[in-house]
């Protein structure tokens, strides 16, 4: 079995690859066989003559002359997993977000029905929490944008991208298909679900858990933990405690208030993470700029972009792309402003949005194992206005630059609503320094960028701004036998993906 990358197709050409590999590498199609489609990306450096970019599995017979793109497969196995012992049928299992979800899912395979327990509604109900915060400011501290069924995925543009190469990626993305994703996603590049792809999987498999025998126990907060020696004794849930033999701890990372009570409880450090503000564009303006005029969106779909800069030693960078999407209120705590991107599976809204962010560590925030959550909720009760509760501020990104408080009321798709403001106020002034240059290099890529686009603060939720310390193998909190963190929240993910894989592969480690 061979691999052979880079086979350029033009958009519109529907003739078989098979065809093409033959024409690229002369070879006769004969030759050919057993082809399968491992990779689909867009080919976007000339713009008006778009391909996608193909890479293949197939069998090559007779002889052909040596390439670097056709080389020998060799699949990369998985290592062993080591296993912990468990006897309890019911592990307990705190947060119902993508490490949570796909832990329960890999302990039913070994035969066990764990207990999962969120702080949050189910979807249905968080969903309405939801539309109804958005639309008045009325937030409800328990069930929102960041807690709930589904984590704060569940309101994103459903990404699934993923840089790990881990082998048991394979498997979620298979789950996933299983339970109501496209098949599409195991060969795109970029493959998104949206935020109604997103809540329709997740229902689907807290159904298929419930019907092995697994419970869910919404609005149910972990409160606190007893933790005498090296082991987990006991587990407070709304205060009522319980003695399970195992807790994961599959939280999101913003449940700051968890993470007070555990930075007493479990080994913890603090970790940098990055802050800036959401941007928006047309889209149109966007797919012009990155896929030329009079692209195909039908079949390209909405266009993303990644863009990165330097400035001194910080790395500035465009996350969490939404093409089509919009911005949206993410709040999880009184008086703080917490913006995010969204978009259905469609993407077909008039604005395309992303994160323009630069990192940030213990130089700008202290070493302290909670200084980075705390300079976070700094920035975000900054950004509250108490005259318009949930507004966020916003500005025209060429004022930005110039330090100009906009005049004009500035259109965004963000709900309840925005108000003007100077964000340079915001940040600490190397901070605001590193995204003005990247502004203005992104500027270079894509002509308009500043003028036309308006800028939503804050992004402060990047990532987790702690990690509890664990143990490589076992997935054991150092120092603590029966405590399993995992997932973006635990500060092992940053995503869907990698938080569902972090969460399966725990899962997988126990036997009876």
């Amino acid at each position: 079995m061979y691999i052979i990358r880079n086979i350029l197709v033009d958009i519109n050409d529907n003739g078989k690859l098979s065809s093409h590999i033959a024409k690229k590498f002369n070879l006769k199609v004969e030759q050919i066989s057993d082809l399968e489609i491992v990779r689909r990306s867009i080919d976007a450096r000339k713009r008006g003559r778009i391909k996608f970019n193909y890479t293949a599995h197939c069998e090559l017979s007779g002889k052909f002359r040596s390439n670097p793109e056709i080389v020998e497969y060799k699949p990369k196995q998985a290592k062993p997993l080591f296993q912990n012992k468990l006897t309890s049928e019911h592990p307990f299992i705190i947060g119902a977000g993508p490490s949570g979800l796909f832990a329960a899912l890999a302990l039913v395979e070994q035969g066990f029905t764990p207990h999962i327990f969120d702080r949050g509604d189910s979807i249905i109900e968080r969903s309405i929490k939801v539309g109804e915060f958005w639309e008045t400011g009325k937030l409800d501290p328990e069930s929102n944008v960041q807690f709930g069924e589904g984590g704060a995925g569940a309101f994103s543009d459903g990404k699934l991208t993923s840089r790990g190469k881990d082998p048991y990626t394979a498997d979620v993305y298979n789950k996933l298909i299983e339970f109501g994703a496209d098949k599409d996603i195991r060969i795109n590049a970029l493959p998104h679900l949206g935020t109604d792809g997103v809540k329709k999987i997740t229902t689907n498999i807290r159904k298929y858990l419930e019907s092995k025998g697994c419970e869910f126990h919404f609005r149910s907060k972990l409160t606190n933990l007893d933790v005498t020696g090296n082991k987990l004794k006991r587990v407070a849930i709304n205060d009522e405690w319980f003695e399970p033999e195992i807790c994961i701890l599959a939280i999101g990372n913003g449940a700051r208030d968890t993470y007070e009570m555990l930075v007493t409880k479990i080994n913890m450090e603090s970790k940098s993470f990055a802050i800036g503000f959401r941007i928006e564009h047309s889209q149109q303006f966007i797919n012009d700029s990155f896929y030329g005029k009079n692209a195909n969106i039908k079949l390209l779909g909405a266009a993303p972009y990644r863009l990165t800069a330097q400035h001194e030693k910080r790395g500035i960078y465009s996350f969490c792309v939404c093409p089509g999407g919009e911005i949206i209120a993410s709040s999880s705590a009184p008086g703080q402003i917490v913006t995010n991107g969204m978009s259905f599976s469609s993407r077909d809204n008039f604005y395309t949005n992303s994160a323009i962010v630069t990192a940030v560590g213990p130089e700008d925030f202290g070493k302290g194992i909670l200084d980075g959550m705390n300079y976070q909720k700094r920035i975000e009760e900054t950004c509250f206005n108490p005259d318009k509760p949930y507004y966020a501020p916003t500005q025209k990104a060429d004022h930005f630059m110039q330090k100009i408080k906009s005049d004009k009321q500035n259109f965004s798709s963000y709900r309840p609503m925005t108000y003007n403001a100077d964000l340079n106020d915001i940040f600490d002034k190397s901070v605001y320094s590193a995204l003005k240059t990247g502004l203005a290099k992104f500027d270079k890529s894509a002509p308009g960028f500043i003028e036309n686009g308006i800028l939503v603060a804050p992004e402060t939720r990047t990532s987790s701004p702690v990690r509890m310390l664990r143990d490589r193998e076992t997935f054991q909190a150092v120092g603590i036998a029966n405590i399993f963190p995992i997932g973006e929240g635990s500060g092992y993910a940053g995503g869907i993906m990698s938080s569902a894989v972090d969460g399966y592969k725990l899962g997988k480690t126990f036997c009876k």
